[in-house]
């Protein structure tokens, strides 16, 4: 009864946690505007912290979860699901203090730029400049994401058609689909 509670705690965590994370904009779409620019920072701030927190919540709940369920399950398969758990509660900790402690990768340039004595139109030419290239870099994360799914699938239905075991191709096959389909959402 414990270890289904824990469980469903752990999942209502872990959801709560994601769905905070899909909220927030990945990056900053408006105007090279100063002014907008500022907002938008500091209302990522705030919710990078929010997210944050809930993270290393979720983590902690897993964690501990998963502990505990390990030592008190007795089968094999059931141990290693807990161990599984109380691993990504541990990463979950670790993504939650990178988001609350270090924010996003425009809080650098913000606060170089906020203290940097330029004036505000200078700041304006700045951010337009960097703007531009970090659409250009995005861009560029994304295909790269898109070719290393692809490959993936390729060589993984590869080792599918030359495997001569039928678990082992079916996981070969599972993999290679799994990574075409990534593949392709990242295209759009």
């Amino acid at each position: 009864m414990i270890i289904r509670l824990l469980l469903c705690l752990t999942f209502l965590s872990a959801g709560i946690a994601q769905a905070k994370d899909k909220e927030r904009p990945d990056h900053y779409d408006g105007a090279p505007q100063w002014a907008e620019f500022k907002q938008f920072v500091l209302e990522q701030r705030e919710q990078d912290e929010t997210l944050g927190l809930s993270y290393m919540i979720s983590g902690a709940i897993a964690t501990v979860g998963g502990i505990y369920g390990y030592y008190a399950a007795e089968e094999v398969f059931s141990r290693s699901m807990f161990a599984v758990t109380s691993t990504l509660g541990i990463a979950a900790i670790g993504l939650g203090a990178t988001y609350y402690f270090t924010g996003n990768e425009y809080d650098s340039f913000y606060y170089s730029l906020e203290g940097s004595g330029l004036s505000l139109e200078q700041r304006n030419r700045v951010l337009k400049r960097y703007l531009e290239k970090e659409k250009q870099e995005r861009e560029n994360r994304k295909w790269i994401r898109v070719a290393t799914h692809a490959l993936i699938a390729a060589v993984n239905i590869y080792s599918a058609t030359r495997e001569t075991n039928p678990d082992a191709r079916s996981i070969f096959y599972f993999l290679g689909g799994a990574n075409a389909v990534l593949a392709v959402s990242y295209s759009f």
